[in-house]
């Protein structure tokens, strides 16, 4: 559904996950850059849906940006509603995005194939680790929120205390480069190292301390070919639309790598990765944009 210079864009803000500040700063950049040659309106998203679609039915908007991040606003969830308004949206839909957004369960489809991924630990019964350290995340969620190293075994206890202990994944802990590749338009938009002080890349490395972004940076060929076919490999086998974003381990002991996840909804904030991808390859803000939006979908006609 292309693009037209008469369409009215819908922005969606905020949302009710706790990454609801960086949806707004999405939404504030893609607003901003939009509204200098198209009609837009941001539409603010809290816990009352009865006002969201209110305001989506008076606004009609012909095509719907889509910055929410994280429960609700990627996991298949506002992509079911806007389905139910006939809405054309932009990311991805209902199923893509509820897999994506569920990290064992899109785990089991990379692996089934070929796509190498650290290893998921299951407690048996003895409910102990035996080789530390071990990574800890949300089974559902982004911005790498509550991601943990775990070093010992009473960090490992403490943490089985935590009332949402069972919201949580274990995995083995790669030592090695992180690596995130970007996709739009559905072809491979780069390929960046991510460059950063802390053990692990979080939360704080993302949007408080920013981290260096090295844009091409130095991989043997076999690793690069690697990382373009394992990303658009996932990224078809979950039936993404458009654009996503991969996380990757570069394990230069194993020279191997291993996927850790897939955003269906990268961040297009100033310090965003794939906005910096796309400039590296001439494609400006607003061009980023108008390539998502034309690519809106709707899973219902």
């Amino acid at each position: 559904m292309n693009l037209k210079k008469s369409d009215k864009i819908a922005i969606l803000r905020g949302g009710i996950s706790d990454e609801q500040e960086i949806s707004k700063l999405t939404a504030d950049q893609v607003g901003e850059t939009l509204a200098k040659k198209y009609q837009t309106k941001i539409i603010n998203v809290d816990e009352d849906c009865m006002k969201l679609i209110s305001d989506l039915k008076r606004f009609q908007p012909n095509k719907i940006f889509n910055c929410l991040h994280g429960f609700f606003g990627e996991d298949g969830q506002i992509q079911s509603i806007l389905n139910y308004l006939k809405i054309p949206y932009t990311h991805s839909g209902v199923l893509s995005s509820s897999v994506a957004m569920n990290k064992i369960i899109s785990k089991l489809i990379y692996e089934s194939i070929g796509i190498r991924c650290p290893k998921t630990i299951k407690l048996g019964i003895e409910k102990k680790i035996k080789k530390f350290p071990v990574i800890i995340k949300p089974i559902c969620g982004g911005s790498s929120n509550g991601l943990r190293k775990i070093k010992n075994l009473k960090e490992f206890e403490a943490c089985q205390k935590t009332d949402d202990f069972y919201k949580l994944m274990i995995e083995e802990f790669i030592e090695g480069r992180e690596l995130t590749v970007g996709i739009l338009d559905n072809k491979i938009s780069g390929i960046m190292e991510i460059i950063f002080d802390n053990e692990i890349y979080d939360f704080n490395n993302k949007y408080i301390n920013i981290a260096t972004h090295l844009i091409n940076p130095e991989l043997p060929d076999k690793i690069k070919k690697k990382l373009a076919d394992y990303s658009l490999r996932a990224h078809k086998a979950l039936n993404c639309n458009c654009l996503s974003r991969l996380d990757f381990k570069y394990s230069e002991k194993l020279d191997e790598i291993f996927l850790l996840e897939i955003n269906t909804q990268p961040g297009l904030t100033r310090n965003s990765l794939l906005p910096e991808m796309a400039k590296n390859k001439g494609v400006e803000f607003l061009e980023l944009c108008e390539i998502i939006l034309n690519n809106t979908i709707c899973e219902i006609t």
